[in-house]
């Protein structure tokens, strides 16, 4: 009898352990599926500024692509970041998994909050060849081979909003981002980007333009709030 029960319990901790091992085995699965997915197919990115107001409005969530390669006019683009420090691969690993499983409302460690340390999001306004210039926050542009000049809104695929915020009088305009500036045209390979909120956002107004190299994903989705529920 005695033999029998030791068989037993020797057969259920067997058990007991394989069906750990199973369950260990399957979350490291899943977690290396989930990380394979947050850094080549899509992933969750929280908006924490108001630089993209009115459309991209502050807490907003979005689904980024880093497949989504092609930046069309008025593309939102995630920007890498100008000043970047190295993060420890698994610090990095866990906030991705972290703003994965939240579905970007909550970002582990703070990654996304510090500007010219972390990616941001812009908008794409020039592209490779065109000559631009700035009057009043609103960008000019005159694609490579035409003869006009046109709005930044007029050559858009897709409609969008700036906001602008009409400074008090007598403020001196060379404080913050300028809202003007003289006829440029972009080499190969260079994108000019902006963001929606014109008066105080760090674009390519102060960076310069842009290599392709700079842009590491294009926008997908955005899923919050549910009332701006919308495809890019």
């Amino acid at each position: 009898m005695n033999k029998e029960l030791y068989e037993l319990s020797y057969s259920l901790k067997k058990e007991m352990r394989q069906r750990v091992l199973s369950i260990v085995c399957m979350l490291v699965a899943v977690y290396i599926v989930i990380n394979l997915i947050l850094a080549f197919v899509v992933f969750p990115v929280r908006q924490v500024s108001v630089s993209m107001e009115s459309d991209v409005g502050r807490n907003s969530c979005i689904m980024f692509s880093p497949l989504k390669k092609r930046f069309g006019r008025g593309a939102v683009v995630l920007v890498n970041p100008l000043d970047s420090e190295d993060v420890p691969f698994l610090k990095k690993a866990g906030a991705s998994f972290i703003s994965f499983v939240t579905a970007g409302q909550v970002s582990a460690g703070n990654m996304n909050n510090l500007v010219g340390k972390e990616r941001q999001i812009r908008r794409v306004v020039g592209l490779p060849g065109d000559t631009i210039y700035m009057r009043d926050y609103v960008l000019y542009i005159k694609p490579r081979g035409e003869k006009y000049f046109l709005t930044e809104f007029e050559l858009a695929e897709k409609s969008y909003n700036v906001n602008v915020s009409t400074n008090p009088a007598g403020w001196d305009n060379s404080i913050g981002v300028i809202g003007s500036f003289e006829e440029m045209t972009l080499g190969r390979n260079e994108y000019f980007v902006l963001g929606d909120s014109r008066i105080s956002c760090i674009d390519s107004r102060l960076w310069g333009p842009l290599k392709k190299d700079d842009v590491c994903a294009g926008a997908v989705l955005q899923y919050f709030p549910f009332s701006r529920l919308s495809l890019f």
